[in-house]
């Protein structure tokens, strides 16, 4: 007549999985995904280090705009010793800090948050001092070199204010 299914696996197998496929499965997962950080943190240093070459830069292209439009000298004061660098604007003597110069610190950029781990500003020269003035028609007063971790160089032109990069 009729039967009735059963809910019971008439084979005796289980479903699901036993404790000690959860524990290789979630090791192996970890082994992964470790291996895969590593990968991606020592793959970020160049990264950073563009980023920082990218600020550096564009500040220096800022900082000539602002000259011209301000007609005023503008000087970049770079710090190795503290990897970062400030604007101020006015002539020697009589210099204040461009507080609201985009993406600083009161007049202040530094290279020493999170986002730049790893870059150094390890040497500065502009005819031996660590300053890049542009006079109020944007010519550079002086040209001169920013070296990044030893290796990367932004070249600024004197006159032009141009910069280039060299390894």
């Amino acid at each position: 007549m009729f039967t009735v299914a059963s809910d019971k696996n008439t084979h005796g197998a289980q479903d699901g999985f036993t404790l000690v496929e959860l524990i290789i499965t979630i090791m192996l997962l970890a082994i992964l995904g470790v291996a895969a950080f590593t990968r991606l943190r020592d793959s970020t240093g160049p990264i950073r280090l563009r980023a920082a070459i990218d600020q550096i830069t564009s500040d220096i292209e800022l900082s000539k705009s602002f000259a011209m439009a301000r007609h005023d000298t503008i000087t970049i004061v770079y710090n190795s010793g503290s990897d970062n660098y400030q604007i101020f604007s006015g002539p020697t003597g009589s210099r204040t800090a461009l507080s609201d110069f985009p993406g600083s610190n009161n007049g202040t950029v530094s290279l020493a948050g999170v986002e730049y781990t790893g870059v150094d500003i390890s040497a500065v020269s502009f005819n031996g001092g660590n300053e890049l003035s542009f006079d109020p028609w944007g010519n550079a007063l002086s040209g001169g070199t920013v070296t990044l971790n030893g290796t990367e160089v932004i070249t600024i032109h004197s006159l032009t204010g141009y910069w280039e990069i060299s390894e």
